[in-house]
């Protein structure tokens, strides 16, 4: 008889042929351990290597705002509103300037806008804002969120973003954000400042953006800063000490920056009414009389 199938062949206990395949080493503590504590090793490696370009380098804030759908929005514009503040300046065309005033529907905070030109507009495009909170807050300190907020009220397309530089005004050191508005075809360079103070409670926004991508010198919207004129303070008397002090730290549209004329003063300017009174009468006389000898 044929044998019915070929078998396993067997030469004792060790010699045994198997198909089982050979089980593999199990993973004993030690090595677990190990794995672990590589990971770990791994993980802070990444973590100080992040750390530090960000003290090294450190990525400046950015800010986009890109025009949405018209909301319901908590201010409410006020007609026939005496305004509190003015600007002039040479470059400016008071025939493309606009006055507005807001008012919180439930706190009550006011603020007053003033605009040159507009965006599309072959012209400088200068908005101000001079904000009075009420009962709904305070102005935003950063100025980077300010500027955006303003930007953003303003319905425009602009990319935003901190620099280092401070613009020295008769309000003091404000930060200068680097600003990009888009129009239809071009885009418009700008730079704008913000400061919010405690005492008085007030905010301040400002920006100047030129035709085209040539960069906006910081003297000239240091000049148009110091070119601010508080009207009135409607019974703040904090803002009018505020606003006061400021007008004897005005130094940048002087003789320093002969591009830029000087800051015209005001005929009621109390300030210099009371270094040098006027005369009159008898005392005038008298004075002209002792001068012609």
């Amino acid at each position: 008889m044929k044998p019915l199938g070929t078998r396993a062949a067997f030469a004792g206990p060790l010699a045994h042929e198997s198909a089982r395949p050979a089980p593999r080493p199990s993973l004993t503590w030690a090595r677990a351990f190990a794995v672990l504590r590589a990971a770990t090793f791994v993980a802070i490696a990444y973590a100080a290597a992040v750390l530090g370009y960000d003290l090294v380098d450190a990525t400046p804030a950015a800010s986009s705002v890109r025009p949405t759908a018209e909301a319901p929005s908590a201010w409410i514009e006020v007609t026939r509103a005496a305004g509190a503040f003015a600007v002039a300046m040479p470059a400016l065309d008071p025939a493309q300037s606009s006055y507005l005033v807001r008012r919180h529907r439930e706190g009550g905070g006011r603020k007053d806008l003033v605009t040159f030109g507009a965006p599309g507009e072959r012209n400088p495009y200068v908005r101000i804002e001079f904000y009075r909170p009420g009962g709904e807050g305070e102005a935003i300190a950063d100025p980077l969120d300010a500027v955006t907020a303003l930007a953003a009220a303003s319905k425009i397309d602009a990319e935003l973003s901190e620099t280092p530089s401070k613009l020295k005004t008769k309000f003091g050191e404000l930060a200068v954000i680097d600003m990009n508005v888009k129009v239809p075809d071009a885009q418009r360079a700008c730079i704008a400042i913000a400061g919010a103070w405690d005492d008085p409670n007030f905010g301040l926004v400002a920006w100047w953006c030129n035709p085209g991508p040539e960069m906006v010198p910081h003297g000239e919207l240091a000049c148009l800063v110091d070119r601010i004129t508080l009207m009135s303070a409607g019974g703040d008397e904090r803002l009018a000490a505020f606003f006061a002090k400021a007008e004897l730290k005005r130094n940048f549209c002087g003789q320093a920056g002969p591009m830029l004329s000087a800051t015209p003063k005001r005929p009621d300017d109390w300030i210099s009414q009371k270094a040098a009174p006027p005369l009159r009468g008898r005392i005038v006389e008298l004075r002209g009389r002792i001068a012609s000898r």
